[in-house]
């Protein structure tokens, strides 16, 4: 081990500051993990926090990492409302299985009419008044829990700290357009950007100081200075930079300007891939912020750009934990350690949460290395190869305004010069058609990188409305004939579907007979599906690794059934990697949407040729 001679204190507050350390932090950022590696089902840990806190202690002191981040990540999380979205979490032992991995339910908490409402009376002031129409609890009722778990919240600090396991998390606050974003759903927030933005904005703008004097508030009363400021959807993953620069960029600012006047540090979190954003970062205040990436941005490159200006926080990939091997844990943290910690500025974490499933010997390897690898002094770094250009976009022939409608967007649009085109007697599969020719070049233009995941989503949406209204004409004509069947699913474990959704449209445009079988489904059932459709595609989507053993149990009752041979199982989420695509035995994996139908379409026509 290294010879030691700061506190962790002082070697957390020099790795912010860029200052020297004689090692780097080492800690896993622990939700759920603790409790599965000491057999506590995470319905036992959600019922008694006092079962939670003490697995977390437990798992402190037998793999000796540096940090607790926070007392309990069970019941109470961080208060509710006024700092997050009042989004519901399902919970293992009631809504979900007894040792599921918890989720969050996803729905529109408020209309797009309630903007005007945000805009006139803040944050608080809405929820003040709107809460009791999402919940079942009254607004008293909601304060006075609040009030409660806040203080348990505290307890659980002063019994941990007297363990002897050092907590730094004051509060978890959600970006501005992360809260609108849950609050709206994904799909119904991105329509809003593009059909509402002017409105979107002034509420947005109502609301930002609120979601920060919470978050100071919350900071002061635990005594805690770090807030952990949860982002995602403003990446360059979802939109192009004109939103970034609109809707998450200035209010970013905000927060982070705030929190340092008020001696708190800024954890920014960012999930997904936020590469083309982070040239913005130095932009805020130097050695006084966290970068903190979750494995999906590549971290190499966020060193470059970052290396004299902000700490940065990870990323050991959830995958690498869950499916890989102790020397490959090793090995990569130690790339890290020599890359990304090299002049300082470095914390070794965890990309995001430490997975639930993660393998006891693989987090013990992480922190070893850690705390024993100095790194290499005067390297010669390794060449990393070229990113590949892309080509440019295939150009499609759009010959009316119909497709021409459908790649612009136009979402009210498209539909009225659908409705315009059935008066006029044209024939709903060439309207079919023409739509699908405007969505194959949205396509082109997500590949070569002009469009983002918010105009696949936007796209997907349209051609949905389009599909609804011709279906029962091409069934009465007996037009738009399959060019293969698909089973589509998000597989036991995982209640995802924005991913699965924008792939099963994807499918369709392509001419694909769909049967989506929604999230959480069982192995079983995926293998029943295609026993009884003779699918020869099979496509599953993950956001969360628990999800992979679901994924294998089908391949082996795929197996099992001599089902497996003549069909093309096709994964993707943002987990996913090309090692978890060999543990499932599947047959392909991808992160881009559009290429995997592609690939699809190929196997199937490689068939047909045959």
């Amino acid at each position: 081990m290294i010879n030691e001679s700061m506190t962790k204190e002082e070697r957390f507050r020099a790795a912010i500051s860029l200052d020297p350390v004689d090692r780097h932090p080492v800690f896993p950022i622990l939700v759920t993990t603790a409790a599965r590696l000491y057999g506590i089902k995470q319905a036992e840990a959600w019922r008694d926090h006092n079962v939670a806190r003490e697995s977390l202690i437990k798992c402190f002191h037998e793999f000796e990492f540096d940090y607790g981040t926070k007392p309990n990540y069970y019941w109470p999380m961080l208060p509710g409302k006024q700092c997050t979205a009042p989004i519901r979490i399902l919970i293992p032992g009631k809504q979900l299985d007894e040792d599921d991995l918890y989720q969050v339910d996803e729905k529109v908490l408020f209309s797009r009419e309630d903007y005007h409402k945000i805009a006139a009376l803040g944050w608080n002031g809405f929820w003040d008044e709107h809460y009791e129409k999402i919940s079942k609890k009254t607004l008293s009722e909601f304060t006075l829990q609040q009030k409660r778990t806040n203080q348990i919240y505290l307890d659980d600090m002063k019994i941990c700290e007297k363990e002897g396991v050092p907590t730094f998390l004051g509060i978890a606050v959600d970006s501005v357009l992360m809260a609108f974003s849950l609050c709206r759903t994904l799909n119904g927030f991105t329509r809003d950007l593009y059909e509402v933005p002017d409105l979107v904005e002034k509420a947005m703008e109502a609301s930002c100081d609120d979601l920060i004097s919470n978050a100071i508030q919350v900071c002061k009363n635990n005594g805690k200075n770090v807030a952990f400021t949860v982002l995602e959807r403003g990446s360059g993953f979802y939109y192009r930079l004109p939103i970034f620069e609109r809707f998450e960029w200035p209010f970013l600012q905000r927060y982070v300007d705030a929190f340092v006047s008020e001696g708190i540090t800024p954890w920014l979190h960012f999930d997904t891939d936020w590469g083309m954003n982070l040239p913005y970062l130095t932009k805020l205040p130097k050695k006084k912020c966290v970068c903190d990436l979750d494995g999906t941005t590549d971290i190499f490159k966020a060193k470059e750009i970052l290396k004299d200006h902000m700490c940065i926080s990870g990323d050991v990939p959830a995958s690498l934990l869950t499916l890989g091997k102790p020397e490959e844990v090793e090995a990569y943290c130690k790339k890290l350690i020599d890359e990304v910690g090299e002049g300082g500025g470095f914390m070794l974490t965890t990309g995001c949460e430490c997975p639930i499933d993660a393998k006891p010997e693989n987090l013990r390897a992480m922190i070893e290395t850690g705390k024993s690898y100095r790194g290499k002094k005067g390297r010669v770094k390794e060449q990393q190869p070229e990113a590949k250009k892309r080509d440019d976009s295939k150009k499609i022939e759009l010959a009316g305004e119909l497709a021409q409608f459908v790649v612009k967007l136009n979402f009210n649009d498209v539909l009225g010069k659908v409705d315009q085109a059935l008066e006029e007697g044209v024939a709903p599969l060439q309207i079919l058609n023409d739509c699908r020719a405007g969505m194959d070049q949205v396509g082109e233009l997500y590949s070569t990188g002009e469009y983002f995941l918010s105009e696949l989503m936007m796209s997907a949406n349209i051609f949905k409305k389009v599909v609804a209204r011709l279906e029962p004409l091409l069934l009465m004509e007996g037009g738009n004939e399959s060019i293969g069947k698909v089973v589509i699913a998000t597989p036991k474990g995982d209640i995802h579907d924005i991913g699965k959704d924008i792939v099963a449209t994807l499918f369709k445009v392509c001419g694909f007979e769909i049967y989506d079988l929604g999230v959480d489904v069982q192995p079983q059932k995926i293998v029943e599906a295609v026993e009884r459709t003779d699918a020869k595609i099979v496509a599953m989507s993950a956001l969360i690794t628990p999800t992979f053993e679901s994924m294998k149990k089908t391949m082996d009752l795929f197996e099992e059934r001599d089902l497996r041979d003549g069909r093309y199982v096709i994964i993707g989420g943002g987990p996913t990697t090309r090692a978890v695509k060999d543990y499932v035995g599947a047959d392909a994996q991808t992160l881009d949407p559009k290429e995997g139908v592609n690939w699809c379409r190929d196997f199937v026509r490689g068939i047909s040729d045959e």
